[in-house]
């Protein structure tokens, strides 16, 4: 290919960036190879032609392979050359208990990647090739229309704007063009490790079924279009049910209202599971995980059901569901906490924040005590209420998850005079002649 053709391919391909996206901000997955290499080439050629846009290369250190330190000086060389900021996080990979190294890999570089995005776009090289081997691994992961749907030029959900511009080129096609722009790349020799599934594959069994069906390729993309349009079509109808029904106030802590669904249409059920989980994983959970999410919904009462998937926790209180990051909550015991401070309390951070509002109370002092070791039949009396109830009634009152009630505390003055149960209700009135708070709770990071 002569560099004068190679260079009008990748400015095509940058004007389609600019021109669907315009994003201000791009960041690129760069291992070094032939794929992500065009595709960096691609992100400098945006920034050449539209100059507000930012561009961010980023090379995960899976910390895996003894040749990590060759593809890391690569991957810095080739950024000096084309001027491009590089950022080179190290993986924690962990791996086990059903869990491939691909595949807890793939989680940890997506979720690095997806950090770095700050309302840009992220770009990766996937190209033609990959279609085709995505399409085995979906069906041997028992995938539905969506996983078999294959990649797009453009997806955008909650994880935001992901770009693959390289899908219409082939692996020769993208390192003949690299060849003639006059750059190179590094093989990575795990790419031959047929104990990894994709490998294997693409090694061993796409060249087998292409001997007896040669254009087994074509039918493979012609199914995925298939079933991308039918997975387009189920989002029509369940996008506005899943809007109805799901509450991302606390993007740390979004719940899925249950109450008003039948658990009954299982083809729906599993489908708004799936866009649920999708709020705080980077790639869809499989069927047995959405299934088990299900049947948590259908117990009749309250109990203390829990499904765990890459790290996420999803609980059940009451008829609503919640993804949480597993949290590390305040010792059983007393801190003190002054009224111009913030304590930072296991992954929790308390702060008196002034407020004149109907559950704020005073502070005779510049500190009060947060008292952690509750006791769930203490009676205390919220201001606005007749009566003292139980701790725990109240909690249960106030829709604090069970599983979250660690959190809670009764706010003290050094006295031992309750003043306030957490940040939920005031115990006293507010004087006006002294300053009045409210204790905000948040979770830390």
């Amino acid at each position: 290919m002569i560099k004068s053709k190679a260079q009008d391919l990748v400015d095509a391909m940058a004007r389609r960036i600019i021109d669907e996206i315009r994003p201000p901000r791009v960041v690129i997955g760069l291992s070094g190879g032939a794929d992500s290499t065009l595709a960096l080439l691609i992100c400098r050629r945006v920034r050449d032609l539209c100059p507000a846009c930012f561009v961010q290369a980023v090379h995960c250190i899976h910390g895996l392979d003894a040749d990590d330190p060759v593809w890391l000086a690569h991957c810095q060389k080739l950024c000096r050359r084309v001027d491009v900021p590089l950022k080179t996080p190290k993986l924690h990979i962990v791996y086990g208990n059903g869990r491939s190294p691909e595949e807890v890999s793939r989680s940890e570089r997506y979720g690095a990647l997806l950090r770095e995005l700050k309302g840009g776009a992220l770009v990766l090289g996937h190209q033609a090739d990959d279609q085709c081997e995505n399409f085995f691994l979906a069906l041997k992961r028992g995938s539905g229309p969506h996983g078999l749907s294959g990649m797009r030029f453009m997806t955008q959900d909650e994880r935001g704007i992901i770009l693959r511009p390289l899908l219409g080129l082939t692996k020769k096609q993208i390192e003949e063009i690299i060849k003639a722009l006059g750059f190179d790349f590094v093989y990575d020799i795990s790419n031959s490790y047929l104990k990894f599934e994709r490998n294997f594959i693409r090694l061993k069994v796409l060249p087998l079924i292409k001997e007896r069906f040669p254009s087994i390729e074509k039918a493979v993309l012609r199914s995925q279009k298939l079933c991308a349009y039918e997975h387009d079509l189920a989002m029509r109808y369940a996008k506005p049910v899943f809007e109805s029904v799901f509450n991302a106030d606390d993007p740390k802590l979004p719940r899925f209202d249950f109450s008003k669904l039948n658990l009954d249409d299982e083809a729906l059920m599993l489908t708004l599971l799936r866009m649920f989980w999708m709020s705080m994983l980077t790639l869809p959970p499989e069927l047995d995980v959405l299934k088990s999410s299900l049947n948590l919904m259908r117990i009749s009462a309250d109990q203390n059901g829990l499904v765990k998937h890459e790290g996420v926790e999803l609980r059940r209180y009451k008829n609503s569901l919640y993804l949480m990051n597993p949290c590390i909550f305040p010792a059983r015991q007393c801190f003190t906490l002054k009224s111009d401070q913030s304590l930072h309390l296991g992954d929790f951070v308390y702060t008196l924040q002034s407020s004149s509002g109907k559950e704020a109370f005073s502070v005779d002092g510049d500190f009060v005590i947060l008292d952690f070791d509750l006791k769930g039949s203490q009676k205390i009396k919220p201001l606005h209420r007749a009566h003292a109830r139980e701790i725990k009634k109240l909690l249960s009152e106030y829709a604090v998850p069970y599983f979250l009630r660690q959190q809670q505390c009764l706010v003290k003055e050094p006295s031992g005079r309750i003043l306030a149960l957490g940040d939920r209700c005031a115990c006293v009135r507010a004087e006006p002649s002294r300053q009045s708070f409210v204790l905000k709770i948040q979770r830390a990071g």
